[in-house]
């Protein structure tokens, strides 16, 4: 996953949120491909879940505050994320449990689940806020 500045919404804070996802995210599916997940995916997993709380609550205060008239849609959508992620927790949670190198399909459901849903996320969804709030002032 590769950050570059089209994927940019303009707001700072939010930016430099993805930003750093984008390098847990690359060192969480390096390390299932590396076959070393076993030794890192608690940290990995633990900065994920608390991302998801600051990250999507800071997302849904400010359109919140600012009016954003497509604030459900966006906030399902964070949901649907949640949800998807905490099942794969419980993957990856078994993997480190039994101290057990991941699979292929471990790492491709993580893409799926992960990196895929984060990039269309942030260039449509979190992009379309961005454009907003930059009308608004």
């Amino acid at each position: 996953m590769q950050w570059t500045e089209d994927l940019s919404v303009g707001i700072k804070t939010i930016d430099d949120q993805h930003k750093e996802l984008f390098n847990r995210i690359n060192s969480l599916v390096d390390t299932i491909k590396d076959h070393t997940c076993k030794y890192k995916i608690g940290d990995v997993i633990k900065f994920l879940e608390d991302y998801i709380v600051e990250h999507f609550s800071l997302e849904q205060k400010i359109m919140r505050e600012s009016g954003y008239p497509n604030y459900d849609p966006h906030r399902l959508q964070h949901e649907k994320f949640i949800q998807n992620f905490f099942e794969l927790k419980v993957e990856l949670e078994k993997i480190e449990a039994w101290r057990r190198p991941g699979s292929y399909d471990l790492s491709v459901a993580t893409n799926q689940i992960v990196v895929d849903w984060i990039l269309d996320h942030i260039s449509m969804i979190d992009k379309q806020l961005g454009e907003f709030l930059k009308k608004r002032g």
